[in-house]
């Protein structure tokens, strides 16, 4: 069930015993967390139990799902991060298959569990990444709110800017709805300026317009970099790290899930390098981990300077 179809079940009514919600949003997990506390748990210094799954005993989780709700309907038992081990799994298994009414078990992972997903008790809400439509409708919902008009396009843009993560897409729609007060619209003009890329958007932005044979763009995104003071040899190690992600990503047979965990990242970052490496034959992927391995070695051992390496490296990719 995605997050969306979840708002609308709560809606209608519809309540469950258990649920997990999965994803790398947090934004979204935390909300559906906050949507059934305000409708089911009262008395929270009661009724709520809180734990971390990396952290929490089974024992203590176990002894909040048996115990009863204080003078409410319901009595909440909240775990996140929880991926329980097969012995921890049979402790909960018979909460799992005949769960009480009166209690509400909600797990909130970011990365796949599939050991809750055997209960037919448990209902899964998708948490993954928003798609750039729903976060620049969303965008524009909440600036209507505060009074503030901002076009579609530029709502997209927020959310390209924010790489999707609508805790950052929040916060930053914020600090724009702040700053458009007097005038009472946001311009893309106002989310560049506004808007601060970090670095690892700034190389996903760079190897798209590369990859894209853009290249007069790609130059002034790392002319903007350079601009706000990051260190050429930085910048070297940054690329470097980001196509030899590419070239596995682009020659690899795992799924998507044991690809993240390989490399370190969100199943989204994934499927955007899976995007980006399509625009790559897999020799020029290659030769660009080459490159810039060697790049490094060169500005490691002085033998040239790091801004000259940088650039040459940069258009020795572009040209290959």
């Amino acid at each position: 069930m995605k997050y969306t179809d979840f708002k609308n079940d709560l809606e209608s009514g519809n309540v469950y015993s258990v649920y997990l919600f999965e994803g790398e949003d947090v934004f979204f997990s935390e909300r559906g967390i906050s949507l059934l506390k305000n409708k089911y748990l009262t008395e929270p210094s009661l009724n709520l139990a809180e734990f971390n799954g990396a952290d929490a005993l089974i024992s203590n989780i176990t002894d909040s799902l048996i115990s009863y709700p204080f003078m409410a309907e319901k009595r909440f038992t909240v775990v996140r991060e929880f991926y329980p081990k097969k012995e921890e799994e049979n402790e909960l298994k018979p909460f799992l298959e005949n769960p009480s009414s009166d209690m509400m078990l909600i797990i909130a992972n970011t990365r796949s569990c599939e050991v809750f997903k055997r209960y037919n008790s448990v209902q899964v809400i998708d948490c993954s990444k928003a798609d750039l439509s729903l976060i620049a409708r969303w965008v524009k919902a909440e600036c209507s709110n505060s009074n503030i008009l901002i076009d579609l396009e530029s709502a997209r843009f927020l959310g390209e800017y924010c790489q999707q993560d609508m805790l950052r897409v929040q916060n930053e729609t914020q600090k724009l709805c702040a700053y458009a007060l007097d005038k009472g619209e946001i311009t893309i003009e106002d989310v560049t300026e506004m808007v601060n890329r970090d670095v690892e958007y700034k190389i996903y932005e760079m190897t798209n317009y590369i990859g894209r044979k853009n290249f007069d763009k790609a130059l002034l995104v790392i002319t903007e970099m350079i601009g706000k003071g990051e260190p050429y040899q930085k910048i070297i190690t940054s690329v470097y790290n980001y196509f030899r992600r590419l070239l596995h990503v682009a020659i690899s047979d795992l799924t998507e899930l044991e690809l993240a965990k390989e490399l370190g990242v969100k199943d989204f970052a994934v499927r955007k390098m899976k995007t980006q490496a399509g625009f790559f034959k897999k020799k020029s992927l290659k030769l660009a981990v080459d490159t810039l391995v060697d790049s490094d070695y060169r500005v490691k051992s002085g033998l040239t300077l790091a801004d000259n390496e940088m650039w040459l490296t940069i258009f020795k990719i572009m040209t290959e």
